[in-house]
């Protein structure tokens, strides 16, 4: 009686293995900047919520820096997800500019840095990408 084996060879395990080694060494880079890009959303809405706050502000009291602001200098705000802090400096009664900073996972998004807004809404970032690719 001849007893036939089952299963893998050595060589098809290797090869099983070299495939799924490529596989993981193109989509973790991309999945990466999937969630740069994902927590950077969290960085502009917290721009946006901001600055619309400020323009609430003028429209109400003619002024970005009035006393009754819920938004002041030297006031840090959080994102939602706590992606991006913003300590507003500099306002004064025309002008403001913010600047989202990264925090935690996303201090390694050097691609866009930090990321900016002004009265003007004027964006902007301190890192070396593309503008459109940041906002």
């Amino acid at each position: 009686m001849k007893h036939k084996q089952t299963g893998f060879t050595l060589i098809e395990v290797m090869i099983a293995v070299a495939i799924v080694a490529i596989l993981a060494s193109v989509a973790l880079p991309a999945y990466r900047d999937q969630l740069e890009k994902t927590r950077r959303a969290d960085g502009k809405a917290l721009l946006t919520n901001i600055s619309q706050n400020l323009e609430r502000c003028y429209t109400k009291f003619g002024r970005y820096n009035h006393a009754d602001c819920p938004v002041q200098d030297g006031t840090t705000v959080e994102s939602e997800d706590q992606y991006y802090s913003v300590t507003p400096a500099g306002t004064t009664a025309t002008t403001y500019a913010l600047t989202a900073v990264p925090q935690g996972a996303q201090v390694s998004d050097t691609t866009c840095a930090n990321l900016t807004l002004n009265q003007a809404g004027v964006q902007g970032r301190s890192g070396s990408g593309d503008l459109e690719r940041c906002w």
